[in-house]
């Protein structure tokens, strides 16, 4: 079974438990935080006193722990569990051995496994077990799933949540699921015994709004001819990946339309881009043109080879870039 909706998974488990719960389970998550809160939410429904618990990485020397104490489980004690995490660092030995694990007619005890993207074991984990994969999440169906986790974590402390705040904590402290918890936690306690946690509340005691991200300043200037004034020498190197990104993404854009692709195919082939932010990126990337962006992936290489080379002085690179992108427009 797979699954790419935590509600539905959560449901599975809340049927399933105690009694018919998957031997076997794989929690493919990207954010660690996420991960770790799921893993553990499933160990404990599996857990009760006295039951083994080993908790490993995959990078581990000592798998072969987990090998003994499902082929050697004790008459007197509950079946054992084994925990794995950073399975994408499995190693092709391990993961043959994990097969052949995977692979019996009757697994003793439980695996549970957790991996920042997809495994070896993937397809066997999904035959003979659970599979939860937010991999390929949508950013806008991460930002959609955060959101009601806030509405449900302030629902279960007795509070109600004004529909504006999940936003204004985006915009604030990012869509950072750790964060988030962090952030609604201090909204929680310290709204007290008011019901509501409001926008207010976030403005006085949440954390500082972000001014300009270099990724936001990357966009502007990239896109839209932002004002170059803002770039300083202590944030150029910092800016050259997000600056590289956005090139890249132009580039990908123009040639597409330049291949006379069609608009309603470009959602299919970028799938990671918000369908408005998509529609708007295309308008201006027919406006710029391809060679636009390969003159600015240029201009990054030209930049960080000159910085290989001994050019030290920030200042002279910052300005070569000032004046190279102003000639491109």
């Amino acid at each position: 079974m797979r699954y790419q909706n935590v509600k539905a998974f959560q449901k599975h488990l809340g049927s399933a438990a105690p009694h018919h719960l998957c031997r076997v389970y794989l929690i493919a998550v990207p954010d660690d935080f996420e991960r770790r809160c799921l893993l553990d939410e499933l160990v404990s429904l599996l857990l009760v006193p006295d039951q083994p618990l080993l908790r490993l990485s995959a990078v581990d020397s000592t798998l072969s722990e987990i090998f003994t104490a499902i082929d050697s489980p004790s008459l007197f004690a509950p079946e054992p569990i084994a925990l794995v995490d950073e399975m994408e660092k499995l190693s092709k030995k391990n993961g043959q051995g994990f097969l052949d694990l995977l692979a019996r007619p009757q697994l003793t005890g439980y695996l549970i496994l957790g991996s920042r993207g997809k495994t070896v074991l993937y397809q066997a984990v999904e035959k003979c077990g659970a599979i939860l994969d937010l991999c390929e999440e949508k950013p806008w169906e991460k930002e959609k799933r955060l959101a009601e986790q806030l509405f449900e974590r302030a629902r279960q402390a007795g509070k109600r949540l004004a529909p504006n705040v999940p936003q204004l904590l985006f915009d604030r402290v990012d869509k950072d699921s750790a964060l988030l918890a962090q952030e609604i936690d201090k909204l929680i306690c310290f709204t007290g015994d008011r019901s509501t946690i409001e926008q207010a509340d976030v403005l006085q005691i949440s954390a500082a709004s972000r001014t300009h991200t270099l990724w936001q300043t990357a966009e502007e200037i990239v896109w839209e001819g932002g004002d170059l004034q803002v770039i300083d020498s202590s944030s150029l190197y910092g800016l050259l990946p997000a600056f590289r990104s956005q090139f890249q993404l132009g580039l990908k854009i123009s040639s597409l339309l330049e291949s006379q692709i069609p608009i309603s195919e470009m959602s299919a082939r970028l799938p990671k881009i918000w369908p408005k932010v998509l529609d708007k990126r295309t308008s201006q990337a027919a406006r710029l043109g391809s060679s636009y962006f390969r003159k600015g992936l240029d201009l990054l290489f030209r930049i960080e080879s000159l910085s290989r080379l001994g050019a030290t002085d920030i200042s002279v690179l910052l300005d070569f870039f000032r004046v190279s992108i102003h000639v491109r427009r």
